[in-house]
């Protein structure tokens, strides 16, 4: 890199950056090292990724896109930016992308802070690589996404952001734009059409006090055992009301240690108590609950109820979660963030470096 060699860096600063540096290529006659990899002088020898430092040449291994991510956790729009490209390249859905961030943060504290919030690679913290990358792609702005050939590293874009935020954070779209082409669709396994499933019994009258009273019981547990609960207890009346010729789904064995633990006693019996609504009755030696014959619309009705349980306990508990990352959000940008007042160009971008020219 030429911050590493004086001589080189003051020969960049007065006759500009060879056309070979400026599009990731290796200098004619230059001796490659590591791996002969174009990513290695221009990134150096070295990538942070999730589970430590590896290799260049192997972190961007299989990549056609290298995509360098210049940004700070101090940068409001970087701020904006990052977790929608985190969130479009969550589960890596896109292997042939790899992005690379480069840090302008102020402290290695901030970096490791504003890295864990991202799914990809990143340059060292402090390497000097990042001067030289902002100078060779003229980055004067956070954020700011360069698009590299991942074989060559030719520059394919020097605004990445607009072209992911034009696409609506659509991956596939932009890989087309950056001209790779999508992989081929895996083959389609032939099954047989899904039987349809039959219609429910109409719904008859249950005695609501005691459904309500049980349901209010499981509501008081931990979420954890009440979405085992009702998964439990809908897949037991699912099978009963769809096969309800087959006498093996009509009969619970009160002493199977698993459907006790997930259904039956949870909740002071909350389970038995609504199996029982649903028609099931208790046998002579107490080891089942059994229906005498096919389901009819009780069934259908503790059903209905437990749904509309489930689903209330599922919806509150995802207000919870969001409620709880959002708190945490807040306290972390009041740890982290210094005072912003403005600023930015007409992109939304942060200004880094220094201005340029006289001044007065």
């Amino acid at each position: 890199a030429a911050f590493n060699n004086p001589e080189r860096a003051v020969d960049y600063l007065f006759n500009g950056i060879p056309a070979s540096v400026a599009t990731g290529l290796p200098a004619a006659g230059a001796t490659p090292s590591g791996t002969g990899h174009w990513a290695e002088g221009v990134l150096g020898q070295q990538l942070v990724t999730k589970s430590g430092l590896q290799p260049t040449a192997q972190a961007l291994q299989g990549a056609s896109i290298v995509a360098l991510y210049f940004s700070a956790h101090w940068c409001p729009p970087c701020r904006g930016f990052t977790p929608q490209l985190a969130a479009a390249m969550a589960g890596d859905r896109y292997p042939q992308i790899k992005v690379v961030f480069v840090s302008s943060d102020r402290s290695e504290g901030d970096f490791q802070s504003y890295y864990a919030e991202m799914p990809w690679l990143a340059l060292p913290f402090g390497s000097p690589q990042k001067e030289m990358l902002g100078m060779t792609y003229q980055v004067r702005g956070i954020p700011s996404l360069i698009i590299l050939d991942g074989s060559s590293g030719r520059l394919i874009s020097s605004d990445g952001r607009a072209d992911v935020g034009g696409a609506y954070f659509n991956m596939q779209s932009c890989l087309e734009k950056w001209g790779v082409a999508a992989p081929p669709p895996p083959p389609v396994e032939e099954k047989p059409p899904a039987a349809p499933k039959k219609a429910l019994p109409e719904a008859l009258p249950i005695d609501e006090e005691v459904a309500k009273a049980a349901l209010s019981r499981v509501d008081s547990e931990v979420y954890e055992v009440q979405e085992t609960f009702f998964r439990t207890g809908l897949k037991v009346l699912d099978n009963t009301l769809q096969n309800p010729e087959e006498a093996k789904f009509r009969q619970l064995k009160c002493s199977n240690a698993a459907l006790k633990s997930k259904l039956l006693d949870v909740a002071g019996s909350a389970g038995k108590e609504l199996m029982r609504l649903a028609g099931f009755k208790d046998s002579a030696d107490g080891e089942l609950l059994a229906l005498d014959g096919p389901p009819d619309g009780k069934c259908t009705s503790v059903r209905e109820r437990m749904q509309a349980a489930a689903t209330a306990i599922w919806e509150k508990h995802a207000r919870e979660e969001r409620d709880a990352r959002i708190k945490d959000e807040i306290e972390k940008d009041k740890s982290r963030a210094p005072t912003y007042k403005g600023g930015g160009d007409e992109n939304g971008r942060m200004q880094i470096g220094r201005k340029r020219g006289g001044g007065g």
